[in-house]
């Protein structure tokens, strides 16, 4: 399964109804699609916007939807979705019943379409998932199209329907206990998959609480060591599968580190992808595919977090090539991540003056752009990079300097290379 569209009505900052479509890995480009041709990490999409503009909403309203029919078993308790607007004009029908809307399209994989006796059997599913509020609470309507096999969603160790997501607040749990009371036991490992995203500060499923039931050198265990060591990429730790007491160990120049004592950087990295690795893991078991070989959607908020300048620039690639089945759906504010793709790859959210979100068309070409280049781009947006105190003190030289004055455009080639503390 991967998400072609999704559409949100008076959802938090959505208020008029909004869709945005999304890349995947068996999109069809071309004739009857709005782009041409693919870009180059077609299972990869990036949504960038300021800061409550609603981009974790996107991702949660994803997640949500995936749950299909289980959204109301699961008792999921995502913060409001339906939005309050005070407002003089006169209301929807959505506002007037405290009411909104999540619709999605789903790209469907052949088990997870329920008649494929049918000749041609669709393979775009629907949904809708109406949200009231009552008082404090809110409840769930969910509608789906006829040909979509739910049923799978409540069988455990499956691999259709796979979604899994990760909140900004996400945190590695690096005791080997953890297996006893989260994971493969949870009577509903679906739920699991997806709750990051809903909840703040959820702990995420350390390597060492399940893989420690690997024997090392099975086909199995060998798949995951190479799946790390590609999501990681060159010039970082290695991981070769070694256990020492309750940890696994990284080696980088001849040094061994346990999970537990890496640096934040690598842990907030390692922790989501050992976590999806898994979630993979688990989902496939009862058939001949390699973890690798799974479809499904990856939600991601804030990917560059805590991740060195150098690493950004390359993240999105390695991610993309080490698992080619799923479709990543990633938040951020980096410059550098933006420019490691395509403008393809971008969606531009921002938000008007009644803080109602709209979604910007974007065609910019900014792969492989300076950060200074991006920033000034219509994706950030800023007048200028620099500190506000230097950025006047150019501009008055910058005026001076139209005027004819050969001393001040003297002065402002000489500032524009220095900074303040020079002039101290």
């Amino acid at each position: 399964m991967y998400i072609e569209s999704i559409t949100l009505e008076n959802i938090r900052t959505f208020a008029a109804e909004k869709t945005m479509t999304f890349n995947h890995p068996d999109m069809k480009y071309g004739e009857g699609h709005e782009l041409q041709n693919p870009p180059m990490y077609k299972n990869v999409n990036l949504i960038f916007g300021e800061n409550a503009c609603g981009k974790t909403t996107v991702l949660e309203a994803i997640a949500l939807a995936a749950l299909g029919p289980a959204v109301n078993e699961s008792r999921i308790a995502p913060r409001p979705l339906v939005r309050f607007e005070p407002t003089t004009r006169t209301p929807t029908s959505r506002e007037k019943n405290k009411e909104g809307s999540i619709q999605a399209n789903f790209a469907l994989q052949d088990n997870e379409i329920l008649n494929l006796r049918d000749e041609s059997p669709s393979k775009i599913g629907s949904i809708e998932l109406k949200i009231t509020q009552k008082g404090e609470l809110e409840s769930f309507d969910f509608e789906s199209s006829a040909q979509i096999n739910w049923e799978k969603v409540y069988l455990s160790g499956n691999d259709s329907f796979f979604a899994v997501a990760y909140g900004a607040t996400r945190r590695v749990d690096s005791s080997s206990d953890r297996i006893r009371s989260k994971g493969r036991s949870s009577k509903f490992a679906r739920l699991a998959r997806i709750e990051s995203i809903v909840q703040e500060g959820y702990t995420l499923t350390s390597l060492p609480s399940w893989f420690s039931f690997y024997k090392k050198g099975t086909k199995r265990s060998k798949q995951v060591v190479d799946l790390i060591n590609g999501a990681l990429g060159r010039g970082h730790f290695v991981f070769k599968g070694k256990q020492v007491k309750d940890d696994f160990v990284f080696s980088l120049g001849g040094m061994e580190i346990p999970f537990r004592s890496l640096s934040d950087g690598y842990k907030a990295f390692l922790g989501w992808v050992t976590d999806l690795i898994y979630h993979l893991d688990y989902a496939c078991k009862r058939s001949n595919l390699r973890i690798n070989e799974v479809s499904g959607i990856v939600l991601v908020d804030e990917v560059d977090l805590h991740l060195h300048p150098a690493w950004q620039m390359e993240v999105i690639g390695h991610l993309s090539k080490t698992f080619p089945r799923l479709q990543f759906i990633f938040t951020s504010h980096s410059p550098l991540i933006a420019g490691s793709v395509e403008w393809m790859n971008i969606k531009h959210l921002r938000l008007d003056n009644q803080h109602r979100t709209a979604i910007d068309p974007f065609e910019q070409a900014i792969h492989g752009l300076d950060v200074d280049q991006i920033l000034v781009s219509d994706l950030f947006g800023l007048e200028s990079t620099r500190a506000p105190d230097k950025r006047d003190k150019l501009y008055k030289l910058r005026l001076e300097a139209r005027k004819g004055s050969n001393e001040a455009a003297m002065n402002l080639i000489s500032e524009m290379a220095k900074g303040l503390e020079g002039n101290k």
